[in-house]
């Protein structure tokens, strides 16, 4: 096995992102690899690492063409909008909390308006409906059936 070069993992930790996009940077050939048979296999060796995807090399351009970074006092208006987007997530949260307590009020006093839950009596089995439905019928039938009409009469 080679030691030379950075293997998957090592490139991802290198270059801050994951072993995933490390591998689809291989594929789509953005980064040079070389197959390589390893202890468990065949392994990707990365000799090295392109410089656009180098997050230190940027620093290290424009450290040598004497490129400082921005002022720390930045983006002045940028900073207002946050202010301001920070008083309003504050005023739509006190309303959000006056809200939620209106409805918990309004839910304790329907509770109150509703009935109290009735006390509910074991049913009969449906067979036993079934059958107390035709008892009750045989006893409303009238006793005597319809007499036939007589023939010759």
């Amino acid at each position: 096995m080679s030691n030379q070069g950075f293997n998957i993992n090592e490139a991802a930790k290198k270059l801050n992102v994951s072993t995933r996009t490390i591998r689809r940077h291989i594929k789509s050939g953005k980064i040079k690899a070389e197959l390589i048979k390893g202890s468990f296999g065949e392994e990707y060796r990365i000799l090295e690492l392109p410089p656009q995807f180098d997050p230190n090399a940027d620093l290290e351009d424009e450290q040598a063409l004497g490129i400082s970074p921005p002022p720390s006092g930045g983006n002045v208006q940028g900073m207002e909008l946050i202010r301001e987007l920070q008083e309003k997530n504050l005023a739509l949260a006190a309303q959000l909390g006056a809200a939620a307590e209106r409805i918990r009020n309004y839910e304790s006093q329907l509770k109150l308006l509703a009935p109290p839950p009735s006390v509910k009596v074991a049913r009969e089995p449906w067979w036993r409906r079934f059958q107390s439905f035709f008892a009750r019928r045989r006893q409303t039938a009238p006793d005597a059936a319809p007499a036939a009409p007589e023939e010759g009469a």
